[in-house]
């Protein structure tokens, strides 16, 4: 082990989700007969997150936050196999991996993380997944990332929080981590930014 410790997000930065997220999103509000343009669903859901487009619903029908987060968790969760790794994701983590480089997951997302990482074979490489399921305050706040410092004993120095959106930059600032933003387009700004999933080896050999 090298010291370095990588924790990821998924959705949008390991996990090629976000068309299964939008469509789900989109079919949650159709039901619901609350009109919402799919591109304006996308912006909403990556810019923000899924609970942005739910509380939206919520406040136009009067129906509770968790009956439509629970309605769109089964439309959602029954396509799990549907979901991709993004390019390079196997390579990246294998790589630094033999670079001696450990990895731990935090995602938002809820009961389908295992499984998913399972069916993409992904899961080998984790040391630790934290999901919605451990109750941890949402991002930005950074309790959950503490829990893995704490746990296993990281040095902050050497960690690094990748993810896709700006709320997975500051929740690595408010951990005292280093913020690694995927983005593809090279547009973002964070601690490091990288445009490809194995631009990742660099950090993780330094």
């Amino acid at each position: 082990m090298n010291g370095k410790a990588f924790i990821w997000d998924l959705d949008g930065t390991l996990l090629d989700s976000y068309g299964v997220i939008v469509s789900s999103l989109r079919q949650t509000l159709e039901e619901l007969n609350v009109p919402m343009e799919e591109a304006e669903i996308r912006r909403r859901a990556t810019e923000g997150s899924v609970s942005d487009v739910v509380n939206y619903a919520a406040a136009a029908t009067g129906r509770t936050f968790s009956d439509i987060k629970g309605r769109y968790s089964e439309i959602s969760g029954g396509r799990y196999l549907e979901i991709t790794a993004m390019p390079h994701a196997r390579e990246a983590l294998e790589e630094t991996s033999a670079l001696g480089a450990v990895h731990f997951v935090y995602t938002h997302r809820g009961s389908t993380t295992v499984p998913v990482l399972e069916h993409l074979g992904l899961d080998r490489f984790f040391q630790e997944v934290v999901s919605s399921l451990n109750g941890f305050p949402r991002k930005p706040d950074p309790s959950a990332l503490l829990y893995l410092l704490e746990k296993h004993r990281l040095d902050k120095s050497r960690v690094y929080y990748v993810g896709d959106r700006t709320l997975d930059v500051g929740c690595a600032a408010n951990a005292g981590v280093q913020s690694v933003l995927y983005a593809p387009s090279g547009a973002g700004t964070a601690d490091h930014v990288i445009r490809d999933l194995l631009d990742i080896r660099k950090l993780a050999a330094e």
